[in-house]
């Protein structure tokens, strides 16, 4: 069993983790990777934190080819187990994505994968070096539904219902149907994810490639022998760090990507193009704290006048300073909504673009409180004259629901407080 404390503050585990995380270690690297591999470290926590940050692949590589001997056995044993499933589950993946994309061909729908098997493929070089749990498609809005149906015809199920009724099956509580950018479906014997999307994020990040040159700027990539679409590499650099800026970069492995991304398109990409582009969608902040974090803790080798006109934004580092210190203290402690207000706020460039965030974040939260799902039409059953009833029924259902959640929450707090 591995253990599951946490050191108060990150130590030599932490350190060795961010020495191996990345596919190519320089002199430097490895001379200090060695070192920390003489120390006293708590082996069962460093797996359990590789795992919890998806990159013990890159973990056990790093391992393997410098200094195996150093590990104790027990513990490169796991790390060898792990590392042997996970390449299995990739492969596996890869296979689906392959058959999906070629179904959606078949059926003239244009669709590009990206993230998962095709960031393990442009970007790590290997497919078994990067943890991935789902498939990410994009295709056109107006293909939607006619993907999902596909989908549902190859045995998937989408996540809020059987997906017998996929117009209304398009309607789950994460994402309210007047305004999804993505539909989750799922393979229940196989454990297989697709999320299917037709934009890159939600619309309160205000960040939205200009769709037509996105998809003119598509690049050929070769896995397992098959071309398929992807992004441009300066246009998966913004994803990556807008990705990583939404999910606050709690996981090491985003920073990773943005790392290996930067190793392996450094010379292609056109950098002052990606830093107009980055300041007309408003994310330059964005893409300046994600290339500083694949630089301060991964090695990512920046262009120098890139690196310094980071370096001049305080606020940049003093929001990487925040990330260090969260990035391996409290894995598991799952932040609030006004704790995630807050982050987004400080990696917004422009005042306009904080109002503008507020009030589509606003908006969005509005609608998902008021907007009926099947969840409601199942709970309370209604002849349609009496439709608009489910305008007041859903906000009492989640206010009951969440209060009733917070009451128990703050009960057994006082009671393991005794």
């Amino acid at each position: 069993m591995i253990s599951r404390h946490t050191p108060v503050t990150p130590g030599a585990e932490a350190e060795l983790l961010l020495c191996c995380a990345r596919t190519h270690l320089d002199a430097k690297t490895l001379e200090r990777l060695r070192f920390l591999l003489r120390q006293e470290l708590d082996w069962p926590y460093l797996i359990l934190t590789a795992l919890t940050h998806h990159v013990l692949p890159l973990l056990y590589s790093s391992l393997r080819t410098s200094n195996a001997e150093a590990v104790p056995k027990a513990s490169l044993d796991q790390l060898r187990d792990h590392y042997r499933a996970n390449v299995q589950h990739s492969f596996f993946m890869t296979a689906e994505l392959l058959k999906v994309l070629k179904l959606f061909e078949t059926h003239k729908i244009n669709a590009i994968a990206f993230k998962g098997p095709v960031l393990a493929a442009s970007v790590y070089r290997d497919l078994s070096l990067r943890q991935f749990n789902d498939l990410d498609i994009l295709v056109h809005k107006g293909d939607i539904l006619k993907a999902g149906r596909l989908l549902v015809s190859q045995g998937y199920q989408s996540s809020s219902t059987n997906g017998d009724d996929l117009e209304h099956d398009f309607d789950h509580e994460e994402v309210a149907f007047l305004g999804p950018q993505y539909y989750t479906f799922c393979k229940p014997e196989s454990r297989i994810r697709v999320d299917l999307q037709w934009r890159i994020t939600e619309s309160y990040f205000s960040f939205s490639l200009d769709r037509e040159r996105l998809w003119e700027r598509l690049v050929p990539l070769s896995i397992a022998g098959r071309n398929v679409l992807t992004f441009a590499p300066m246009d998966m650099l913004l994803i990556l760090c807008v990705h990583g800026s939404k999910h606050r970069w709690e996981q090491l492995k985003w920073m990773c990507d943005v790392a290996e991304l930067v190793r392996t398109y450094k010379e292609e990409i056109d950098w002052e193009n990606a830093q107009q582009e980055a300041s007309r969608q408003g994310v330059e902040r964005m893409l300046g704290l994600g290339l500083f974090l694949a630089h301060e803790f991964l090695g990512a080798a920046l262009p120098k006048e890139i690196l310094k006109k980071i370096l001049a934004d305080g606020t940049t580092k003093s929001v990487a300073q925040q990330i260090r210190m969260k990035l391996f203290a409290q894995a598991n402690d799952l932040p609030g909504d006004v704790k995630k207000v807050i982050f987004y706020l400080r990696t917004k460039d422009r005042w306009q673009d904080r109002l503008q965030f507020c009030f589509c974040y606003l908006s969005q939260w509005l609608r998902v409180m008021v907007t009926p799902t099947s969840i409601e039409r199942k709970v309370l059953p209604l002849p349609d004259p009496f439709f608009f009833l489910y305008y007041f029924f859903r906000p009492l259902r989640l206010t009951v629901k969440h209060g009733w959640s917070a009451l128990t929450h703050i009960y057994k707090r006082s009671d393991s407080a005794k």
